[in-house]
């Protein structure tokens, strides 16, 4: 949580008028965060530092613990004095500082390095004072954190070193933020007061659009479950809200003046989502800490997933977007990555994307968010309007050359009744319905010419047996024969009506008499109807006609 910055002093003038240091560095105050009385260019032992410490190297010391909390010689030397052979200079300072009882060591690391820490209240205001901080502030000495190797500070220490110094790699990227950017064991209570939120580190980064990240350092010690559970107790902690102080909400009511503490706090983010959350894990085999990784993922997703939103009527298949704004985005990687190849570099995967890693910036910035829907969206809404272009290129007139204009292919009548679609290769409605008429004319012509000839062929055969008429029917009429009539039709198509009106049955021809018979054999008869008749005889016995 953000403080009330004091003005940097020196944590305590009387005993600096010993030993100066060299000439400063112009470049150094701001990697470390903190200002430096000018020094001269020499230095001597003196009586109340008798190991030759500098001024300026005792206030180093004791910022960069005011930090840290513990840490060794040897990492204070890599973040304090990075161009060093050694870390000589900076044991000769904390040894000064432990002869006036401001720090003290509580024992050795498990690879036999002495670890240091502030040393009572004396200890805390003296680095309180380097860091422009209050002594409430300061948080607590870490008492007895050596006694057992403080594997689990050492692994903090070492995620801070790689974020200020950058990776070890040849192309890494440098490093980011000064030391005093960090905050190390910061308390935040949860609504309720029922427990608290302790990261083990807190960076701000402003300047490179980084408000806050609380960092996690999990040396594969704790549960799944357990450290899953803290991602939940963050996004329990981010809900609270606390009454704004901007002058520009003095005249809303009081639940609009109402904002998450955090925003009050840290101001400045432009992401959705909460603060972000990074998880840095080790010791472990990179098989293990990438299988860790996956499962705190998924037994956390209900913190960091977000909200799953889409819209039907935008003819998506099913595409959307996730809302952030009750989610806490997490950002993971192994202390070893972000040690060769800096926070910069390409080691950080963010939850919910693909298993690329990514830079820092670039993990931050949240997936599959509605910005990068509508783009989506956009581009399938642009996609189909080419789609349909390139299609109304493919319905030009076949006659008239012209291309369709209208967003549909298909022409409406009236009473919004369909009437034509356009098809490759086809007409455009105004050419169809030309094309309609002349068919339509074509088609009455061939009728009419159909009809005549009809007419013309059923005149030369044999009339109606029952009106005498022509074999095709009266010419106009409605039952009138359009081809030619068949060999064995019998009556007009008027008389075939009656006929069925009048249940008369079938028309049976009269049997041929004995002397038409003879007279058949000797010539051909002049009755029309005679091969029917003696067709009839076969079908119709004359004992069944009855």
């Amino acid at each position: 949580m953000s403080t009330p910055q004091r003005p940097a002093t020196t944590y305590d003038s009387a005993h600096d008028t010993d030993g100066q240091e060299h000439a400063a560095d112009p470049a150094e105050p701001d990697r470390l965060g903190w200002r430096h009385r000018p020094g001269r260019t020499a230095y001597r032992r003196g009586r109340l530092w008798p190991n030759g410490s500098t001024a300026r190297l005792r206030e180093d010391v004791l910022g960069a613990l005011g930090v840290l909390k513990v840490a060794t010689a040897d990492q204070l030397q890599r973040l304090l004095r990075p161009g060093a052979g050694s870390n000589t200079v900076i044991r000769q300072g904390l040894r000064d500082l432990a002869l006036h009882n401001l720090v003290a060591s509580d024992g050795n690391t498990k690879t036999g390095h002495k670890t240091w820490r502030l040393e009572g209240t004396a200890g805390l205001e003296a680095a309180g004072q380097v860091l422009g901080l209050f002594r409430s502030e300061m948080g607590s000495t870490a008492r007895g954190a050596g006694r057992t190797g403080a594997q689990h500070a050492m692994a903090v220490n070492e995620t801070i070193a790689a974020f200020v110094l950058g990776g070890t790699a040849e192309d890494a990227p440098g490093g980011v933020g000064r030391l005093a950017d960090w905050a190390t064991e910061v308390e935040y209570v949860l609504p309720g007061g029922r427990r608290k939120v302790r990261p083990d580190a807190v960076w701000q980064a402003p300047e490179i659009g980084v408000p806050v990240l609380m960092v996690e350092v999990d040396r594969s010690t704790l549960s799944t479950e357990r450290l899953a559970g803290k991602f939940t107790a963050y996004r329990e902690l981010f809900r609270t809200k606390v009454k704004s102080n901007d002058p520009a909400l003095a005249d809303e009511e009081p639940a609009d003046r109402m904002v998450h503490w955090w925003l009050r706090d840290w101001p400045g983010h432009t992401r959705p989502g909460y603060p972000p959350v990074a998880l840095v894990v080790t010791d472990a085999s990179p098989l293990a800490l990438a299988n860790r990784q996956e499962k705190v993922s998924a037994l956390a997703r209900d913190a960091w997933g977000g909200g799953w939103w889409t819209r039907r009527d935008d003819n998506a298949d099913g595409d959307g977007w996730r809302e952030y704004d009750d989610a806490v985005p997490v950002i993971a990687t192994t202390l070893e990555l972000l040690a060769e190849h800096g926070p910069l570099g390409p080691v950080w995967w963010r939850y919910g994307r693909n298993d690329a890693r990514y830079s820092l910036l670039d993990a931050l910035e949240s997936p599959d968010t509605r910005e990068a829907y509508d783009e989506r969206q956009a581009a399938r809404e642009e996609k189909r309007r080419q789609d349909h272009r390139d299609l109304m290129e493919t319905l030009a007139c076949a006659d008239c050359g012209n291309v369709p204009l209208q967003e549909s292919t298909s022409e409406y009548g009236p009473k919004g009744r369909l009437r034509w679609t356009r098809r490759p290769g086809g007409r455009c409605w105004d050419c169809e319905e030309k094309d309609l008429e002349r068919r339509e004319k074509e088609k009455k012509a061939k009728a009419k010419q159909q009809l005549e000839a009809a007419r013309a062929a059923n005149a030369k055969l044999r009339r109606c047996w029952t009106c005498r008429g022509s074999i095709g029917g009266k010419a106009g009429s409605f039952l009138e024969l359009t081809e030619e009539a068949g060999p064995n039709r019998l009556e007009c198509p008027s008389c075939v009506s009656d006929r069925g009106d009048q249940e008369l049955g079938p028309l049976v021809l009269p049997l041929p008499t004995l002397r038409e018979t003879l007279a058949a054999r000797v010539s051909t008869p002049a009755d029309p109807w005679w091969n029917l008749r003696v067709q009839h005889t076969t079908l119709y016995p004359a004992k069944d006609r009855r």
